[in-house]
């Protein structure tokens, strides 16, 4: 059985950065926000039956290992969608295991960092309305997993979006070799450091 690690994590009340209904700004009270967040996943990891690590993992658990929280690591923009003629546009993600995954390639999501500008490709699982945005930066295998890391996307107010290289996640194969990731496409490889977000576990 393949357990596919494309898993997404947010808190719930008022400690919420999944903002999904668009009516609340993610940016108020963000580092505040990031920092209950790390907390509550280190939870998840020790405590809940859905965590990846092993049983005898749990029980040495001593927390995740992230980056400083930089602000300037949270990106505010837009998804500009592919357009759609007759179907999608489709994409195969390679994965750990070797076999493929199909996605939908909805769109993209431009940002600059340090004067020069950069693209995201944003895609969904089949028959799923959420977004999937792997990433690979110049951290990757040394400094963070080695396939390269996931990103949430955010809601804001006014159609606009937020994504947070603070809250950049490892895939579960990070911790545990049953899971079947898919792995960042080429065109996901970014030429740049980003030290935000989860650090290697191992």
């Amino acid at each position: 059985m393949l357990i596919f690690s494309t898993w997404t994590f947010s808190l719930g009340g008022t400690q919420s950065l999944s903002f999904s209904n668009g009516l609340r700004d993610p940016m108020e009270r963000r580092e505040e926000k990031l920092k209950l967040f790390r907390e509550a996943r280190d939870q998840f990891f020790r405590e809940n039956p859905q965590s990846p690590l092993t049983e005898s993992a749990r029980k040495k658990f001593k927390g995740l290992l992230y980056y400083p929280i930089d602000l300037r690591y949270a990106m505010i923009g837009v998804i500009e969608r592919y357009p759609r003629e007759s179907k999608p546009l489709y994409k195969d993600l390679s994965t750990n295991k070797g076999r493929a995954k199909k996605y939908v390639k909805y769109g993209f999501f431009k940002f600059q960092w340090e004067g020069k500008e950069f693209a995201l490709q944003v895609y969904r699982p089949l028959g799923s309305g959420e977004f999937f945005i792997p990433f690979r930066d110049k951290t990757s295998e040394i400094e963070t997993h080695k396939e390269g890391r996931y990103l949430f996307i955010e809601q804001m107010p006014g159609g606009k979006v937020l994504i947070d290289f603070n809250r950049a996640y490892n895939p579960f194969c990070e911790y545990n070799d049953r899971y079947t990731c898919p792995l960042p496409p080429e065109e996901n490889w970014l030429g740049i450091p980003v030290r935000a977000g989860e650090k290697r576990y191992r």
